[in-house]
């Protein structure tokens, strides 16, 4: 997996991930064009774009522009844009604005039960059960502890995984494998085998 962060010079993402991330000045024309042409010039790997929100209109624009599907389609590639809610109907209307921008893509959105339910306001679920999706995901609220654990440095599922959490105390052992499966559970069939571009 590769990473392009676009949240410049912070790379909160990155530096979760500093082995397999880049952080990308987006607003800088030979950043972007690196970054479609290294995707459709690499594709036998998987990549994760991390899109600063502020960037989304400009980003979609230019991929829009660019015909960046068709382009990685003849590579093989599929496309699935994992669109964060937050708990605001301007979240809504950007998400409906680049599922639109997005094109013939997969769109999934993501909510999270962290940060509240948008759906509870009447206007919000009606603007979000309009998007066209192709599914969605929603993540679990995790407790204060699990939370300070899996944000700390040190910490990756994947070693969580591979040790079966051993050396966890067995409540955040099991509050994170439930985590996990809620999660894995909602994934689709059809959504595994292929390079993901976005």
């Amino acid at each position: 997996m590769r990473i392009f962060d676009t949240d410049f010079p912070n790379g909160v993402l990155a530096g979760y991930f500093p082995q397999s991330s880049r952080v990308i000045d987006f607003r800088k024309t030979a950043e972007h064009v690196m970054l479609f042409d290294t995707i459709i010039g690499e594709p036998q790997y998987d990549y994760l774009i991390d899109l600063d929100a502020s960037l989304l209109d400009r980003f979609f624009r230019l991929y829009r522009d660019i015909a960046f599907d068709a382009g990685a389609a003849e590579q093989g590639m599929r496309i699935t844009v994992y669109f964060l809610l937050d708990r605001t109907l301007s979240s809504v209307e950007a998400a409906a604005e680049t599922r639109q921008l997005a094109g013939k893509v997969a769109f999934v959105p993501v909510r999270n039960e962290a940060i509240g339910n948008i759906l509870a306001v009447p206007q919000g679920a009606k603007r979000y059960h309009a998007i066209e999706k192709s599914r969605e995901i929603l993540l679990p609220r995790l407790s204060v502890d699990a939370l300070n654990l899996i944000e700390g440095p040190d910490f990756s599922f994947g070693a969580f995984i591979a040790r079966n959490g051993e050396g966890y105390p067995l409540e955040l052992k099991v509050e994170l494998f439930q985590f996990l499966e809620t999660i894995y559970n909602q994934r689709r069939s059809d959504e595994s085998g292929m390079p993901v571009a976005l």
